[in-house]
């Protein structure tokens, strides 16, 4: 009896001499298949990326060996498989393909090897018991760095929720897995008061708060944060999802946001993008505080591009950038530093801003269906979660009584 026949995997191959020269090789990751082998064009230094092309290899030979004419089921299909389909075809379109790219590293990290029949209620549980107690990986120091939140574990499961959504659109399944979630989290509608955005944009400008008492930091800091007035500005009055923002830019753009402001706008999205029903990015007028500052920042930009020009670098693009250089990704730890040194609480996020932005909008009694249209959101919305704030919340059932109350008094 022969031995068992192993599986396709990974193995570094050295020590291999260039025929023609007579040279030594670097040392190459191999998929090595019974009698095959296929090279990853990986180094020895490049480990996690041999183990991606060693899925992407599982998942082709999978689906070649298939019936094609037939609907699968869930037994049948590797979450891995799954994955990198939904990785090389839809993430890179997402809103923040960099976020949603590891958010999928994270669930194939723990679902590796397993198939769509293995989800269900106890596996989507252990999976989150798991998850909590790893570290954030956006800390340099995982020693410190915080536990995932039970929310951001919810996250994953719906991002794999959705890759599975995307297999049974190209490749039918007899059933769709159930997916249980934890309990989303409540988080807090709180908007900023005018004293708290005046301390976070004075915190911004390079001033902290110790002892009750405003200090001036380091010239170093005060250039480090300077986008970040931009972003506090951008956000708390334009009212524009935190996501959004860095991309934005001063000149129209088939694919970021932009601004124009000849005519006092906001272009959400690019000229070639479509919107979506869920987080809706409309065009929205620029409020003429902001637009002061937005032609000033402009000015200045202006001002910035010429002497880059004459250093040969290219020219700034982008609203918010830091030192020039466009920002990629999120702003979340600078963020962080700023509500720090304004002498606020840590659960301020740059979320709170568009909580501010509708809740001063609600405020001001400016009508519900123009307010839902500058946010992006619908009516309903916009009632449902801010409506409290508005000067004549209820004030007909209070009238009601009143009136009650005179009658009987008379």
């Amino acid at each position: 009896m022969g031995r068992p026949r192993k599986g396709a995997r990974l193995y570094l191959r050295t020590g291999r001499i260039d025929p023609k020269s007579g040279r030594p090789l670097a040392a190459v990751y191999f998929i090595r298949d019974g009698d095959k082998n296929v090279s990853t064009g990986c180094g020895a230094d490049r480990l996690a990326e041999a183990e991606a092309v060693l899925a992407e290899y599982l998942t082709e030979r999978a689906a070649s060996s298939r019936p094609k004419d037939r609907a699968l089921e869930p037994e049948e299909v590797l979450v891995d498989e799954v994955i990198a389909l939904y990785a090389r075809e839809k993430a890179p379109f997402l809103a923040d393909p960099g976020s949603a790219r590891a958010r999928l590293t994270a669930v194939l990290d723990w679902w590796s090897g397993k198939t769509l029949g293995d989800i269900k209620r106890s596996t989507c549980e252990a999976y989150v018991v798991h998850r909590t107690t790893q570290p954030v990986k956006t800390y340099k120091d995982p020693a410190k760095a915080r536990k995932v939140s039970p929310s951001g574990a919810r996250r994953e499961l719906e991002d794999l929720s959705a890759a599975t959504t995307y297999w049974d659109g190209e490749h039918r399944l007899t059933r769709k897995p159930v997916f249980t979630y934890p309990a989303p989290a409540v988080g807090p509608r709180d908007a900023l008061s005018r004293q708290q955005v005046a301390a976070i944009l004075r915190a911004a400008r390079g001033w902290r708060l110790k002892a009750g008492r405003w200090q001036a930091t380091v010239t170093s800091t005060r250039s480090n944060r300077a986008h970040l007035v931009r972003f506090v500005l951008l956000g708390v009055y334009s009212g524009t999802r935190p996501g959004v923002l860095p991309k934005l830019r001063w000149k129209p753009s088939d694919d970021c946001a932009w601004v124009d402001l000849d005519k006092g706008w906001i272009f959400r999205r690019g000229r070639r993008e479509a919107d979506k029903p869920t987080k809706r990015r409309p065009m929205c007028r620029i409020p003429k505080r902001l637009l002061r500052h937005m032609v000033r920042w402009r000015r200045q930009d202006n001002a910035l591009n010429v002497e880059r020009a004459k250093a040969g670098l290219p020219p700034i693009e982008t609203v918010l950038h830091h030192g020039g250089r466009a920002i990629r990704g999120r702003i979340r730890k600078g963020y962080r530093g700023i509500i720090v040194d304004a002498g606020l609480s840590p659960d301020i996020t740059p979320h709170w801003h568009r909580h501010t932005a509708a809740t001063w909008l609600m405020e001001a009694d400016v009508p519900l269906r123009r307010a839902a249209q500058y946010l992006g959101m619908t009516p309903r919305t916009l009632e449902k979660v801010y409506g409290h704030h508005r000067p004549d919340y209820q004030s007909d059932v209070s009238d009601a009584f009143d009136r009650r109350t005179s009658r009987h008094a008379g």
